[in-house]
């Protein structure tokens, strides 16, 4: 594994300079968005891009599918891409998945460079070598550990997003912050998550977080399961109002998902209730509340829970803080537990 991750914009362009000369061909992956505000700034900027060809996906979850990535080997195929050829993914969440995917199934696998733009890909899902897709609304139930060559953060990008996209990557600096580090939970707790040049000021931080904990376990069999930390009961959320095609950000799932997974915490003697509420009230001050769920709305989240890719034959497996900046992992809890959890704040 060999992945470097460059905040300098003129490191950046000289990196990519020598990468496109380096390689048969070079192919640039994008959304609608990205295409815009981001492809152009790096075309109009680094000369060695000018004639690579764009490929353009539609923005959003919904583009993590089979269907668009059969759409992508063909236009690979189109283009005559072949086992020397680089991929560029440039954007979010969404782009670094599905990309890093497509690259690594690519005749046996291509190199690819992630190039995140948004505050999600830049502190997390551009690092750390997972790539994936969904797969009957259920989140990257197809998926794959593959590193790419690089990953170029340039923190520039974070002022093309809206409010809702920086608030949507905040939500997992915060993890970051809570899993590992209590000096960077108060600080970070008081940022204004509306305001782009407040946010990059910690996106180096949250790089070192994940970086450390992935290069210790990349494969995520023991601590690197922290990172989960929210995750379970959020991407069941997550899942839940994309199956309804009613879809929410990801860093709002996850959010609502470390909320109910204090409460998990508490309810097991893992989490004190004066830490939970010192962390419910932060998060929901910057995420809203949690929806109001009907008990037949919970038992499909719980579905989905079920369905978790880190579950165990021996139970439901659960990644949860013991304090602000310390969490456990393979804590295997029970379905009525996290019943208990989700409705003790959102039945309706």
């Amino acid at each position: 594994m060999n992945v470097k991750t460059i905040h300098s914009f003129d490191e950046i362009q000289s990196i990519l300079t020598q990468e496109v000369a380096s390689h048969s061909a070079t192919f640039i992956l994008c959304d609608t968005n990205t295409n815009e505000h981001c492809v152009r700034f790096l075309l109009e900027t680094i000369p060695a891009l000018n004639n690579v060809p764009i490929i353009e996906i539609p923005e959003g979850e919904e583009s993590k599918s089979l269907e668009i990535v059969g759409q992508l080997y063909e236009e690979l195929l189109h283009h005559n891409a072949d086992r020397q050829s680089l991929l560029l993914n440039v954007g979010g969440g969404v782009i670094s998945d599905i990309g890093g995917f497509v690259a690594s199934t690519f005749k046996r696998g291509i190199d690819f460079i992630n190039i995140p733009t948004t505050v999600m890909a830049q502190v997390d899902a551009a690092m750390g070598g997972k790539c994936g897709i969904d797969l009957m609304s259920v989140k990257n139930a197809v998926g794959l550990f593959s590193w790419p060559k690089s990953v170029l953060v340039f923190t520039g990008f974070l002022n093309t997003l809206p409010e809702k996209e920086l608030k949507s990557g905040f939500a997992e600096m915060l993890k970051h912050a809570l899993i590992a580090d209590a000096e960077y939970w108060e600080a970070l707790s008081h940022v204004d998550s509306n305001e782009a040049s407040h946010i990059a000021v910690f996106v180096k931080r949250s790089n070192e977080i994940k970086s450390e904990i992935t290069k210790e376990d990349p494969h995520e069999r023991s601590v690197r399961k922290k990172l989960n930390y929210g995750h379970t009961v959020g991407h069941a959320i997550e899942s839940f109002f994309l199956a309804k095609s009613e879809p929410i950000t990801h860093g709002n799932a996850v959010a609502w998902g470390m909320v109910f997974e204090n409460r998990i915490a508490v309810k097991l003697g893992i989490l004190s209730d004066e830490s939970t509420e010192i962390i419910e009230k932060r998060l929901l001050r910057i995420f809203g509340q949690v929806p109001q769920f009907s008990k037949q709305e919970v038992q499909q989240i719980l579905e989905f829970i079920l369905n978790d890719k880190k579950n165990t034959t021996q139970g439901i497996n659960i990644s949860l803080i013991s304090e602000i900046g310390k969490c456990s992992f393979d804590n295997l809890v029970s379905l009525d537990i996290i019943r208990q959890a989700i409705e003790s704040i959102a039945k309706a």
